[in-house]
């Protein structure tokens, strides 16, 4: 369990807290990228407790500001977004992408334009989605993941809101214990082609190896096959400070899931799967649009407020379905938003929770390097293309690091090509 204060570090990313600052340290994704139209209407965008909007100008530039005009405090979302620029409809004050004032009509000396600093961000666009950097100072390395890397036919995006604690949702990634339970539904249907979750059913007791990272924490979770030559390896990255690669099999799409606090008690979520080998809508899992709406902006907003999610307790009872809840992505919906903040001093952990426990520890070691202006990021140590997690059968006794290692190693050489011919060549 954590203390009081504990908790609150890790869950409240209020404007002045310790966690507000560790996360503005990390370029964030924000929203779909086709979600701004060129010359189109701007967007609110709520972040870490605060208030921005973004627009794309008619040259395709994205910009990301401050919601409230600098001037007197008016949403600059119902701007006109025209000439590249973004005007308050107020008193026709100016904003370019960068955030620069450009235009003041109610100066007569124009130079006051150049007073006005500090309302825009740094923006990346990549995979789909639009990225900002929210912090002080020159931003990190670009994490640019394998899904960054590919066109849009073979990457999809997926984004919606639940109410929960960003952490809560971290903690059930994190969780390998709860698959074979709270998923039931898709782990024991042999007729779903859901592979990667199949290879957790019929054992709730994994056996947990960690790895500490750069970017946070390797999670290696075994469940012994009693019956086969072959035993199941999961593994999960977890990319500080909510990212966790999700373990999928060499048939299967790679798959990631991103979460950022909106503020306390709401929370964006990222789903994307990418396959660089064929379109990704001819590989996507069935999981990824059980239940869930078309809209890949929010996917959720259908079932957001019904009480878990439409729980249907006569499924239940039926022997139909064991959490009455339609679909992976709602049953860890559900559980999340069934307190939105959860009291951790009155927690009893087990052994099924070492996972929570390792990924708690990282937090808020990371969370104190950022307090003190030390590195906590580490970006230039990492190789983000090479991320994508593992589910994978093992021979019974082999070295499971040993043979997550491999695997990295061979999508190494699949993403570096050119990599692989220069060093032979230099051999």
């Amino acid at each position: 369990m954590l203390t009081k204060e504990q908790n609150e570090l890790i869950t409240d990313v209020s404007p002045g807290s310790a966690l507000n600052k560790y996360w503005k340290r990390f370029w964030l994704p924000v929203l779909r990228g086709a979600a701004l139209e060129a010359g189109g209407t701007p967007k609110k965008v709520e972040m870490l407790c605060e208030k921005y909007v973004a627009f794309r100008g008619d040259n395709g530039k994205v910009g990301f500001l401050y919601e409230a005009c600098p001037h007197r405090g008016i949403s600059l979302a119902m701007g006109r977004n025209e000439n590249n620029r973004l005007t308050c409809i107020f008193h026709g004050w100016s904003f370019d992408a960068e955030g620069n004032c450009t235009n003041m009509p109610t100066e007569k000396d124009q130079s006051f334009c150049s007073k006005v600093k500090g309302q825009g961000f740094p923006v990346r666009e990549a995979g789909g989605i639009v990225w900002v950097y929210l912090g002080e100072g020159e931003p990190p390395k670009f994490n640019d993941y394998a899904f960054t890397q590919v066109d849009s036919i073979h990457v999809r995006p997926r984004a919606s809101y639940n109410e929960a604690n960003w952490f809560q949702n971290v903690e059930t990634l994190m969780d390998s214990a709860h698959i074979n339970l709270l998923h039931n539904d898709s782990t024991a249907n042999a007729d779903i082609p859901q592979h990667g979750l199949q290879l957790t059913a019929g054992n709730n007791t994994p056996k947990y190896t960690f790895e500490p990272r750069p970017y946070g924490l390797r999670s290696y979770s075994l469940r012994e096959n009693p019956t086969g030559n072959q035993d199941y390896l999961r593994v999960t990255e977890y990319v500080a400070p909510g990212t966790a690669f999700i373990g999928t099999t060499d048939a299967e799409a790679g798959f990631v899931i991103m979460v950022i606090p909106v503020n306390n008690t709401r929370s964006l979520q990222w789903y994307v799967y990418w396959d660089a080998r064929q379109p990704i809508n001819d590989n996507l899992p069935d999981f990824s649009m059980d239940g869930t709406d078309e809209d890949d902006d929010n996917f959720a907003a259908s079932r957001q407020g019904l009480p878990f999610y439409g729980q249907d307790r006569e499924a239940m009872k039926a022997g139909k379905s064991w959490t009455g809840v339609p679909g992976v992505i709602f049953e860890d919906y559900a559980v999340a938003e069934s307190i939105p903040i959860v009291d951790r001093t009155r927690e009893f952990l087990g052994s099924g929770d070492l996972a929570i426990v390792r990924t708690r520890r990282i937090l808020l070691e990371r969370i104190k390097l950022s307090t003190e202006d030390k590195e906590c990021v580490f970006a230039d140590e990492i190789d983000y293309r090479s991320l994508r997690a593992l589910a994978d059968l093992i021979p019974k006794g082999a070295d499971i690091k040993e043979h997550a290692y491999a695997r990295e190693a061979e999508r190494r050489i699949k993403l570096y090509p050119a990599d692989e011919k220069t060093e032979e060549a230099t051999a």
